[in-house]
């Protein structure tokens, strides 16, 4: 598609004129709060509707929140209406057809799309279509009813490898540390597509028999990677550093502060593309910068650049802490000795999870309530079938894509795993010929478990 001139009034960027009709493929836009890209999403609506002549129920449009989604809803009426007062007779039936359709426009949160495709299809699962959404208040309170449940059930049943979890995270007084872990390793494993699978996953990643080193563990490069991640945020600390230095009365000592920091920055670089996990192991443990360059009495120096300054530096030394600290507190072999010792306990609280699933979700189905996470693995179970053990999309998810011009994301850096599996069931084609199109801050993205 070639590009429309963009007219000399439009206060669109070139980047955002160019992402508005971007088309032959996925689109992510990554842009930092404020930059206008969820406005950049609601024109590229706008056109498709109004330009492009697409109906408006063939777009699907997921927000995080209800209000941007009436938001979103209301600025293509708007467009609509002026498009209509302007209109020629041919563009006239298009238009109104839209303003017909725009109240049943699929405009709306991730949850809000789920919640239609299990009313609809509520006849493919083995649910109560009368259902209907828990309060968080329900789900904390039947929370606490199952994990009371569960735990009384396995005192009961005397389990030895139960006793030696629970002694390990807990007082003689409450139980509370271990209804925290369990809580929360649900939680986690929620937003998966397959939980149970996860959870087992986990319980793997601790089987070090045979393994003498880090590096042979299948998620160190994912550490390392995270760890880059440290080290480039110490590195984009220290340019702010370096240029609030050479402001007019800056701190031009802090330079020098600068330059150990960069030297820093360069070697751990290296070493964590190429060395081993004993010489990382060396390098951060020593590692740490000095004290900060201050500045003389004699020196003209702004005291708020002063202190901008010392922030920017303290800010770099906690990247560096929490590398330390997230993974550098034991030596290799007693980390190493930890999984193993560690892993028959996660094993143990691994299946406590899966046990308290079982709970959690016959006490909701006693009430006929669901939570937003029953939502969405309710519609993945609809938009899915098995075929000799493995998943495709199912004929409803087939009949999505067909209906779906294109998929519109706000906010994506907010998407998890199991949202990401189900606009993948939606949308049409792969990422180098695809229809769906994102906007997000990749800064703001949250940790995906």
């Amino acid at each position: 598609m070639k590009l429309p001139n963009k007219p000399l009034t439009a206060s669109w960027t070139d980047e955002q004129w160019r992402a508005i009709y971007a088309s032959g493929q996925d689109t992510l836009v990554s842009a930092a709060a404020g930059s206008g890209k969820t406005a950049v999403l609601v024109e590229r609506m706008i056109e498709k509707v109004v330009q492009d002549k697409i109906d408006v129920n063939e777009l699907l449009v997921v927000t995080f929140t209800n209000a941007s989604a009436a938001e979103m809803r209301q600025r293509l009426a708007v467009a609509l209406d002026e498009a209509l007062a302007q209109a020629t007779l041919e563009d006239n039936k298009h238009l109104r057809r839209q303003q017909a359709l725009l109240n049943k426009a699929q405009i709306s949160t991730l949850h809000s799309f789920c919640l239609a495709i299990v009313k609809q299809y509520a006849y493919v699962l083995d649910i109560d279509p009368g259902f209907r959404i828990a309060t968080e208040d329900e789900v904390a309170l039947l929370k606490d009813d199952a994990l009371s449940s569960l735990l009384e059930q396995v005192y009961q049943e005397s389990d030895t490898a139960v006793f030696r979890l629970i002694d390990s995270f807990t007082s003689d007084r409450n139980d509370q540390a271990i209804e925290v872990l369990i809580e929360r390793l649900y939680e986690m494993s929620r937003v998966h597509a397959n939980p149970k699978d996860w959870l087992m996953s986990i319980v793997n990643l601790y089987e070090v028999d045979g393994i003498t080193t880090v590096d042979d563990l299948a998620f160190t490069p994912i550490i390392r990677e995270a760890m880059l991640r440290r080290i480039d945020a110490i590195e984009a600390l220290n340019e702010r550093f370096i240029a609030n230095s050479e402001l007019p009365n800056g701190p031009f000592v802090h330079a020098t502060s600068a330059q150990d920091v960069a030297v820093f920055t360069q070697e751990a670089r290296a070493l964590l593309e190429q060395a081993s996990w004993t010489t990382l192991y060396e390098f951060f443990t020593k590692a740490s910068f000095k004290r900060i360059a201050t500045p003389s009495k004699a020196d003209d120096v702004d005291k708020t650049l002063q202190k901008k300054g010392t922030t920017l530096y303290g800010e770099m030394r906690e990247q560096l802490k929490a590398i330390q600290t997230s993974y550098f507190v034991r030596s290799e072999a007693r980390l190493l000795e930890e999984m193993r010792l560690m892993q028959p306990m996660l094993q143990t609280l691994c299946e406590l999870t899966l046990r308290f699933e079982q709970v959690f979700s016959a006490l909701k189905r006693k009430r006929g309530i669901i939570d937003f996470s029953d939502l969405e693995h309710f519609a993945l179970a609809i938009l899915t079938q098995e075929v000799d053990g493995v998943t495709h999309p199912s004929q409803i998810a087939l009949d999505y894509k067909k209906q779906f011009h294109e998929v519109l994301v706000d906010e994506y850096q907010d998407v998890n795993i199991l949202q990401e599996t189900l606009l993948q069931l939606v949308k049409s084609g792969d990422e180098s010929y695809g229809n769906m199109f994102m906007v997000g801050d990749v800064k703001q993205s949250i940790v995906r478990p």
